[in-house]
């Protein structure tokens, strides 16, 4: 029962990822988000759901510090 919910919790998290909070020297709002929503899903999206290689909330997270943001402005990111 308890795992149920944390599966659950887990999909909830990988698919809805958080609204970005734009820093004040962000040029491209639109392209930011827009790229914040890709770069979520493909990297908490393919390691917290792949089934052959799950990976634990901390793993994915240190890993998705590492990806590419495209559009992402550092200060940006650095909101996260």
């Amino acid at each position: 029962h308890v795992r149920g919910h944390l599966d659950e919790y887990t999909w909830t998290v990988t698919v809805e990822f958080p609204p970005i909070v734009h820093a004040d020297s962000c040029c491209d709002h639109k392209g930011c988000s827009q790229d914040w929503a890709t770069v979520w899903w493909n990297g908490m999206g393919r390691l917290h759901l792949d089934g052959r290689n799950p990976q634990t909330f901390d793993n994915t997270v240190e890993y998705f510090k590492h990806l590419e943001f495209g559009q992402v402005g550092e200060d940006c990111k650095q909101h996260m």
